[in-house]
C-alpha cells in the first residue's frame, strides 16, 4: 500500500492544485476543500450518467455527461481521469459506442482512486490548518 502522497501524486496533478491555492485568500476557506468538495459531491452523478448512457447505448448521453466531467476532472487536477472522459466524450460526440463499456470501466475505477485521493487531499489540508 502506497502513502497517502504517493497515491494522490499518481491520481491528481499537485500542480493543478498549487495553482488553486495561488487563488486563494487569506482568512477565506480553504480552495482546495471547497473545489474538491464540490468535485466529490457532484461528481458521482456524472459517472453514473456515463455508466447508464454507456449501458443504455445513448451516445447523446454520453457525450454531455462525459464532457461534463472532463472540465470538472481536469479542474481539480485528475488528468487521467479527464483523459478518459474525452475518449468517452469524443465516442458519445461521434455515434461510436464500439469499445465504451470498458472504457467507462476504466473510467469508473479512476474516478474511485481520485475521490480517495481528493478526501487524502482535503483531510491534510484540514489538519494543516489546525
Amino acid at each position: 500500500m502506497k502513502e497517502g502522497g504517493e497515491v494522490i501524486s499518481d491520481v491528481i496533478d499537485r500542480s493543478v492544485l498549487a495553482s488553486l491555492r495561488e487563488l486563494q485568500d487569506e482568512g477565506d476557506p480553504d480552495i482546495v476543500a471547497e473545489v474538491g468538495g464540490l468535485f466529490i459531491k457532484h461528481s458521482p452523478e456524472k459517472v453514473n450518467a456515463i455508466m447508464q448512457s454507456v449501458e443504455n447505448g445513448d451516445a447523446r448521453g454520453l457525450h454531455m455527461a462525459a464532457h461534463s466531467l472532463k472540465s470538472s476532472s481536469a479542474y481539480v487536477g485528475a488528468m487521467r481521469l479527464s483523459a478518459l472522459a474525452k475518449e468517452l466524450e469524443l465516442m458519445g460526440r461521434s455515434n461510436s459506442l464500439e469499445g465504451s463499456r470498458e472504457l467507462a470501466q476504466k473510467l469508473k475505477t479512476e474516478f474511485m482512486l481520485v475521490m480517495a485521493a481528493l478526501d487524502v487531499e482535503i483531510n491534510e489540508q484540514g489538519k494543516g490548518r489546525l
